[in-house]
């Protein structure tokens, strides 16, 4: 059964936030009849969705079920600004790839969220160094290292792939040349977390960097609070942002 105690407390701080007191307590007096339409909408998002997608019948693997965020255990205090599983489009990951203009066998590949292990997969079919993913749910971590092991792929050019269970913003940051992956993964405290310490790992070792930004919410890749990059190609559903200078 969902624990949907474990949205209230958040939700109410937020509003005491943004709203105040006095409407804080009125929406209270509403909220168990909100409460429960929100989250009925939230969670149907989340499971009326096919198990396995084409991606996942060709691979023999699992990673296109959703899953909700109050369907998880999460030992890390930051799972108040984070959100479910969602799984990456393969085609919107692809056509991102291909405006990658530095050489992939250069770069470690980090998907910071890594979820179920989707996007590590999909990296694994370009030559990158190295594979990474950083997932802070035990459930979605045992998946993925699932996934990695169970993998089924002709063209597979990375086989070095790695899933870490461990909150993102705690990560120690590689200090190879990177490419780093988000899916929109959690709030902008967390994501400017995040930028804050690529941008101290890049202060400490200059290097090249790439910032793949999916369904990008929050500029800070690119404002230079905390990060300044270069916005290389950008959609409806992704920015991809780099410090490498233009060839």
């Amino acid at each position: 059964m969902p624990r949907m105690g474990k949205i209230i407390l958040p939700t109410i701080r937020k509003s005491i936030q943004s709203r105040g007191l006095p409407a804080t307590l009125w929406r209270c007096a509403l909220g168990p009849y909100t409460l429960l339409r929100r989250y009925l909408k939230n969670r149907k998002n989340y499971t009326t969705y096919e198990i396995r997608d084409d991606f996942d019948r060709e691979h023999g693997i699992e990673t296109s079920q959703r899953v909700h965020l109050t369907d998880l255990q999460i030992e890390s205090p930051n799972w108040v600004y984070a959100d479910g599983y969602w799984p990456t489009p393969p085609e919107v990951f692809q056509d991102a790839l291909s405006a990658l203009t530095g050489n992939p066998q250069n770069l470690v590949f980090i998907d910071f969220g890594s979820g179920k292990g989707r996007v590590l997969l999909m990296a694994s079919e370009f030559p990158f160094r190295r594979i990474m993913g950083v997932e802070f749910s035990r459930e979605l971590h045992a998946v993925a290292k699932q996934n990695i092991a169970h993998y089924r792929s002709t063209t597979q050019q990375c086989r070095d792939i790695t899933s870490i269970c461990a909150d993102f913003t705690q990560f120690a940051i590689p200090t190879d040349p990177l490419f780093v992956f988000l899916y929109n993964p959690s709030s902008l405290e967390i994501t400017t977390a995040l930028a804050r310490n690529l941008a101290r790992s890049l202060q400490d070792h200059p290097r090249e960097l790439w910032v793949l930004y999916v369904t990008p919410a929050y500029d800070v890749f690119e404002s230079g609070r905390p990060l300044a990059l270069r916005k290389t190609k950008s959609t409806a559903k992704y920015a991809l942002y780099t410090n490498a200078k233009e060839s």
